[in-house]
C-alpha cells in the first residue's frame, strides 16, 4: 500500500538569510533547541515586525493566505514555546527561494507569471467590486430621485 504524502510544500520567496541563526538562554549550557525555518522567521518579520497585513505579506512571499497564516501561527507557537520554556531557537532549512538571487531563466519566468496572475486577479476582484459599489450608488440616487420628485408634487 502506497504511503501518499499528499502536495509537496512550495517554495516561498524571502529576503534575507539572517547572520545571527542561533539563540540560547543566558547562562545556561547548551541545551535543547527548537527549529524554526527561515520561511517562519519571514512570515514574522513582515507581520510583526513590517507590520504588513497578512494578504500583503502572502502575496510578497508568494503564497495562499492560508499557507501564510499557518507559518506565521507555527514560528509564533515556536517562539513562545522558547521564551516560556527556556529552550534556545534555531534558524534553519525550509524550502524557500530568495529574493533577488540569481536563478535560472525558467525560473524567473515562471515567477513573473505567478505574480501576473496574482495581480490580474486581484485586478478582477478590484473590478468586481468597483462594480457593486457603483450599482448600490445609482440606486441610491434612484431612490433620492424618487423621493425628491415625490416630495414635490405633494
Amino acid at each position: 500500500m502506497c504511503k501518499c504524502l499528499g502536495r509537496r510544500r512550495g517554495r516561498r520567496w524571502i529576503s534575507e538569510i539572517p547572520t545571527v541563526r542561533c539563540f540560547m538562554p543566558e547562562g545556561c549550557p547548551k541545551i535543547e533547541a527548537i527549529s524554526i525555518t527561515l520561511e517562519e522567521l519571514e512570515t514574522v518579520r513582515l507581520v510583526d515586525l513590517l507590520d504588513l497585513d497578512q494578504e500583503e505579506a502572502a502575496f510578497y512571499m508568494g503564497i495562499s493566505r492560508k499557507a501564510f497564516w499557518n507559518d506565521l501561527m507555527n514560528a509564533r507557537k515556536k517562539i513562545a514555546a522558547a521564551l516560556v520554556y527556556g529552550m534556545g531557537l534555531r534558524i534553519e532549512g525550509g524550502s524557500f527561494a530568495l529574493r533577488g538571487e540569481e536563478g535560472s531563466p525558467d525560473k524567473e519566468e515562471q515567477g513573473r507569471e505567478r505574480e501576473m496572475e496574482l495581480m490580474e486577479r486581484e485586478l478582477g476582484h478590484l473590478k468586481s467590486r468597483l462594480e457593486y459599489l457603483c450599482s448600490k450608488i445609482a440606486t441610491f440616487k434612484e431612490l433620492e430621485t424618487a423621493n425628491s420628485t415625490a416630495k414635490t408634487e405633494s
